[in-house]
C-alpha cells in the first residue's frame, strides 16, 4: 500500500488490524472467506444470491464445499480503484513534479523527507487538486484527494515550518470529521487558492525549478508562484 499514515497520525496497518477482528467479533457480521458466488438475481430489495465456499460456513462444519442460498435487499460491490497517471503538467517530465502517494513516500522517510539534487529542502510547494476526475472524462469527485493533500500539507509543517505550501484547488471536499484538519491546515499558514474549472493552473520550466501560473477566482486576480516541487492529487479511477 502506498498509505503510510492517516490524518489521525495513527498507523494504517494498525488501523486495519483492529478494524478485522472487530468485524471477526460482530454477531451482526457473517464474514465469508474463500468463497465464490455462483448466482445472484432479483432486484433492489429483493435479491437472491448463491454462494460456495472452500472453508465451512460459520457454526457449520459439514458445510463445506457445499452452496447455500441467501436473500437480501442490498448489493455493495467493492471493486478497488487504481491511482490515475497524469499525463499534464509535466509530469514525467520533470522531476519536480510528483504525485501525492509519491510525495507520502518521501514524507515517509522523515530524515530525507523531500532531497533533492541540491541537497536542501524546498522551499515553496505547489499542490494542485482534481488532476484526473471532475473533469469531461471523469466528472466524479474521488473523494479522497483534498484530506490526502490537507494530510501531507500537515506532515511538511511538521517536519519543516518554515516551508511555504500552496493548495490551488476547486473545492475543499474533506468530508465528514476531516474538516477539522482542513481548519487545522489553515491556521498552519497553509494557502488555499481556489481556481475556476475552464482556467487551470499552467506549469511550465523555470531553470532549474518551476514556474505555476493561477488565476485565483477569489482575489480575480493571476497570480505566478515560483515552486520547487509540485504535487498532483491525482484522482482514483
Amino acid at each position: 500500500s502506498g498509505i503510510h499514515y492517516l490524518l489521525s497520525g495513527d498507523n494504517p496497518q494498525d488501523v486495519l488490524k483492529r478494524l478485522v477482528e472487530e468485524v471477526k467479533k460482530s454477531e451482526k457480521i457473517h464474514l465469508y472467506t474463500e468463497a465464490k458466488i455462483e448466482n445472484i438475481e432479483g432486484s433492489i430489495g429483493n435479491f437472491k444470491t448463491k454462494i460456495s465456499t472452500r472453508k465451512p460456513f460459520p457454526f457449520f462444519e459439514a458445510s463445506k464445499g457445499k452452496s447455500e442460498e441467501f436473500e437480501h435487499g442490498v448489493v455493495i460491490v467493492a471493486t478497488g480503484a487504481q491511482e490515475y497517471k497524469p499525463k499534464e503538467y509535466l509530469y514525467g517530465q520533470h522531476e519536480g513534479v510528483i504525485t501525492q502517494l509519491e510525495l507520502e513516500q518521501r514524507l515517509s522517510t522523515n530524515g530525507k523527507w523531500l532531497e533533492t539534487d541540491k541537497n536542501h529542502q524546498p522551499k515553496n510547494i505547489v499542490m494542485i487538486q482534481c488532476v484526473g476526475s471532475r473533469d469531461e472524462e471523469r466528472p466524479y469527485c474521488s473523494r479522497i484527494c483534498c484530506s490526502e493533500s490537507v494530510k501531507n500539507a500537515l506532515k511538511i509543517k511538521e517536519l519543516s515550518p518554515e516551508t511555504n505550501i500552496y493548495v490551488l484547488f476547486r473545492d475543499v471536499r474533506t468530508y465528514g470529521f476531516r474538516e477539522s484538519y482542513y481548519t487545522k491546515a489553515r491556521q498552519e499558514n497553509v494557502v488555499f487558492m481556489r481556481y475556476e474549472e475552464d482556467r487551470k493552473p499552467e506549469v511550465s520550466k523555470n531553470g532549474d525549478g518551476l514556474r505555476v501560473e493561477v488565476f485565483d477566482q477569489t482575489l480575480e486576480i493571476p497570480i505566478e508562484i515560483s515552486a520547487d516541487l509540485v504535487v498532483l492529487s491525482t484522482g482514483i479511477v
